[in-house]
């Protein structure tokens, strides 16, 4: 084998064995809130990666992100949403829903667009 062929060998056998070792069952799976709100069942308890804008209302506090058709999605823990009032931006989570309560993304991080 060549120097040359060694050179590119090297990090390409390395870059292999990272993504060998690589666990994707951590991945969030893209939803847009439309989805969200339409196949509730199909996402419950998944770990879902959707964007939107976080609104918000003060009594009770509570803040939720919606699209432009208005599906919405209520955010938690409150202390994550509370600073990106009226922000575009993308939120990784767990879905969860109930009858009673709705539908919340319980927040694995946020982030403007």
């Amino acid at each position: 084998m060549t120097v040359n062929a060694r050179r590119i060998a090297a990090p390409a056998l390395a870059a292999m064995l990272l993504l060998a070792g690589c666990d994707y069952r951590d991945a969030p799976q893209g939803a847009p809130l439309r989805a969200l709100a339409a196949e509730l069942e199909s996402y419950q308890g998944s770990l879902v990666a959707t964007s939107g804008v976080v609104r918000g209302f003060d009594d009770p506090e509570h803040y939720w992100i919606e699209d432009d058709d208005l599906n919405r999605v209520e955010l938690t823990p409150l202390e994550e949403a509370r600073g990106h009032l009226d922000q575009r931006v993308q939120v990784v989570g767990t879905f969860h829903y109930d009858p009673g309560r709705g539908r919340w993304l319980e927040i694995r991080s946020l982030g403007p667009l």
